[in-house]
């Protein structure tokens, strides 16, 4: 009984999975090479699906006011008002930029990161940098 137990918690210890004691971050330094802001996605884009969905919309919610032509009255404003709603939405959107940085590290590799801009960090040619490296995800930020 003893043996049998003993090569059950056995297995039992070689079946499961190790536990994880943290995360491990690399950390480099380098110098900026080169850098620029790029914007991704259409800010400009005129999406007429969305825009008569919502004329459509705004139509049957204006349908639900009033009688004879006072309903149909209010069937087009909710109309016209839903696409310009769309149209404005659509408008506003704000397209993402991303930092595109060059650095060559200390080692002498070149690198390229493409990391989310913040308006607060601008990266110039020259500047000293760190890269934070976790996984597959790498971050850029100001050396100190």
């Amino acid at each position: 009984m003893k043996k049998i137990a003993i090569i059950a918690l056995g297995l039992l210890a070689l079946a499961s999975e190790p536990g994880i004691a943290g995360t491990r971050t690399q950390i480099e330094y380098g110098t900026v090479q080169d850098s620029r802001i790029t914007t991704q996605g259409n800010q400009h884009t005129s999406r007429p699906l969305r825009t008569a969905g919502a004329a459509a919309i705004g139509a049957a919610v204006g349908n639900q006011f009033g009688g004879g032509n006072g309903k149909t009255v209010a069937t087009a404003v909710g109309a016209v008002a839903g696409a310009e709603a769309s149209r404005n939405r659509q408008g506003n959107e704000a397209a993402k930029q991303t930092d595109e940085i060059l650095i060559k590290t200390q080692d002498g590799k070149l690198i390229n990161i493409v990391q989310d801009h913040k308006t607060n960090l601008n990266f110039n040619k020259g500047d000293k940098v760190r890269i934070l490296t976790t996984g597959s995800d790498t971050v850029v930020d100001k050396s100190l």
